[in-house]
């Protein structure tokens, strides 16, 4: 199911970084981040997660009729993904503003509920934009897109054990 939705997130995810690929190269240290932050385990993360979604983007190597396609299918749907994005933006605001403006955990629960349910809204419209999507792609893209999302995951997890202590 993660796989599923992260296709979504990397095909929707498109339409809002079409420019990304001008970026110089991200990784440990890059030129465009720079101070303490480039040098901090976060800092790497997501230098190094800009850097695998750079080269899984020349990676797929899309034809012009799949950026077409896929461009339409996102065009088509492009009042509902803002909608959605920003109906799941409001509530996580409300629930940081909850915890920051000390309010009774009633409320932050609340608060955290209903995130949770936009954020669920969110993932069902994302599964059925990825239903479109993927037959779009080439096998062999989906695998590219899958081992991707693996390497993202080991990315993270190698960060969350660091900052737990774990070496």
């Amino acid at each position: 199911m993660f796989r599923h939705l992260a296709l979504v997130s990397v095909l929707a995810g498109g339409l809002a970084t079409a420019g990304v690929a001008a970026a110089p190269h991200a990784g440990p240290g890059a030129a465009w981040l720079k101070g303490r932050a480039a040098d901090t385990p976060l800092g790497r993360l997501i230098a190094g997660s800009l850097g695998r979604w750079l080269v899984l983007r020349s990676e797929l190597n899309l034809t012009e009729q799949q950026r077409t396609q896929i461009r339409d299918v996102l065009v088509s749907h492009r009042p509902q993904i803002a909608e959605t994005v920003k109906s799941v933006h409001v509530k996580r605001t409300a629930l940081r503003d909850a915890v920051l403006q000390g309010r009774s955990e009633e409320q932050i629960r609340a608060a955290a509920g209903e995130l949770g349910s936009a954020i669920a809204d969110a993932s069902v419209k994302a599964a059925k934009l990825r239903n479109q999507l993927a037959p779009i792609l080439t096998e062999e893209q989906q695998r590219l897109i899958g081992r991707c999302i693996e390497e993202q995951d080991r990315a993270v997890g190698k960060f969350l054990d660091q900052a737990g202590g774990k070496s």
